[in-house]
C-alpha cells in the first residue's frame, strides 16, 4: 500500500507541475504578443505624418532696432494640435507680443535676405512653442515679410 500511496503522490505532483509549466508557458506568449503589439503600434505612430492647422496671427507692424524702420508682417502659425488653435486664439495678445519682442530685438541687418528670414522664422516657432509650452508648434509662415 505505501508503494501505491507513493506513485499516486509522485503521479499527483507530476500532474500539477504540468499544469502549472502549460500556464506559465501561456502567460508567456500572451506577454509577449501584447508587448509586441504595442512595440509595432508605437512605431507605426511615430511614422505616420501629424495633421497640420493653422493659425493665423494676421498683419502686424514693429519697430526694428536701432532704425527708423518698420517691419510689416503677416504670420500663420502652423500646430499638429487642433485643441491648440483655441488657446492660441484666446491667447492671441501674447503672440502679438512675443513676436514684436522678438522684432524689436533684431536689427536690419539681421532681417535681411532669406537666411534672415529662416533665422527669424526659426526663432519665432521656438519661443511660441517654449511661450505655450508645446512641441506642436511645429512652424511659422510669412505671408508677408517687409522691411521699411
Amino acid at each position: 500500500m505505501g508503494t501505491r500511496l507513493i506513485k499516486g503522490v509522485v503521479n499527483m505532483n507530476s500532474k500539477k507541475i504540468l499544469v502549472i509549466a502549460v500556464v506559465i508557458l501561456v502567460v508567456s506568449l500572451i506577454l509577449v504578443a501584447v508587448f509586441s503589439f504595442l512595440y509595432i503600434k508605437s512605431k507605426t505612430d511615430v511614422n505616420k505624418p501629424k495633421e497640420k492647422f493653422y493659425f493665423e496671427v494676421g498683419e502686424m507692424y514693429s519697430n526694428v532696432k536701432d532704425s527708423s524702420s518698420i517691419v510689416k508682417i503677416n504670420i500663420t502659425v502652423e500646430v499638429t494640435d487642433k485643441e491648440l488653435l483655441k488657446i492660441l486664439e484666446k491667447k492671441k495678445f501674447l503672440i502679438n507680443n512675443q513676436i514684436n519682442e522678438i522684432i524689436r530685438s533684431k536689427t536690419e541687418k539681421e532681417l535681411e535676405g532669406s537666411n534672415g528670414q529662416i533665422l527669424l522664422q526659426k526663432e519665432i516657432t521656438e519661443k511660441l512653442a517654449e511661450l505655450f509650452n508645446t512641441k506642436d508648434i511645429t512652424n511659422i509662415y510669412f505671408k508677408e515679410l517687409i522691411v521699411q
